[in-house]
């Protein structure tokens, strides 16, 4: 004898009693399809502008604040695909991936530049004639000072003579991205000295600063 199919009942009893019904709106909210990641659209765009402008010359500092403003605009991306308010996974790891990847290498660049760039990608102290860009240093300390210029790779050590007059070292580049410094500090740390540094490319000053003892400039300069 043939017997009728048993099928589970459409609600689930809890504790004795019926589940109450799915409402239209639950269900709605159940089958909605999360919405685009647009921040994570925009982390892998400015990530991969970032990463094109690396290789560019001249233009390379752009990709720090381009691939900068990309990661976290991904890792925001990835934050809402967690919460469930965005769909885009795969996204927001790729655009995080992607800005990492700039940012990884501009550093390298700026490395390269820094530490291994010779011939016409290097900082040439004195400076070189026919070069694209002048670069000065300027200490002016009333009661003398030393002082250490260049870049992270390159540094030379004088003596500013106790003037008014501003004593000025040079040096000049052709292409590469270099970390320039400058600093002057008081030979008597028992006389208050007022100390000024400035850095100046092609004309432009870049960085300037003063202090009692101690003077410390810096520019990354392209």
């Amino acid at each position: 004898m043939m017997t009728d199919p048993q099928y589970p009942p459409t609600t689930a009893a809890r504790h004795g009693r019926p589940a109450p019904p799915v409402t239209a709106t639950e269900r709605r909210q159940a089958n909605a399809k999360p919405g685009r990641n647009l921040l994570a659209i925009a982390g892998l765009v400015l990530g991969v502008a970032g990463l094109g402008v690396t290789f560019v010359p001249d233009y390379g500092y752009i990709a720090w604040p381009l691939a900068g403003i990309g990661l976290v605009l991904a890792i925001v991306g990835l934050v809402q695909v967690k919460k469930g308010t965005v769909g885009g996974r795969g996204l927001a790891i790729t655009a995080t991936a992607v800005s990492v990847v700039a940012l990884l290498s501009a550093a390298g660049m700026l490395l390269y530049s820094t530490f291994l760039g010779a011939g016409e990608a290097g900082l040439h102290m004195p400076s070189v004639a026919g070069d694209k860009h002048a670069v000065s240093f300027e200490v002016t300390s009333a009661g003398g000072a030393t002082v250490r210029y260049g870049s992270l790779s390159d540094q030379r050590t004088e003596n500013a003579p106790a003037s008014t007059d501003a004593w000025e070292g040079k040096a000049s580049y052709n292409n590469g991205s270099y970390l320039l410094t400058l600093t002057a500090d008081t030979r008597n740390s028992g006389v208050d000295n007022l100390i000024s540094c400035a850095i100046l490319v092609d004309g432009k000053k870049v960085a300037e600063n003063s202090g009692t003892t101690i003077a410390l400039c810096t520019a990354n300069v392209n």
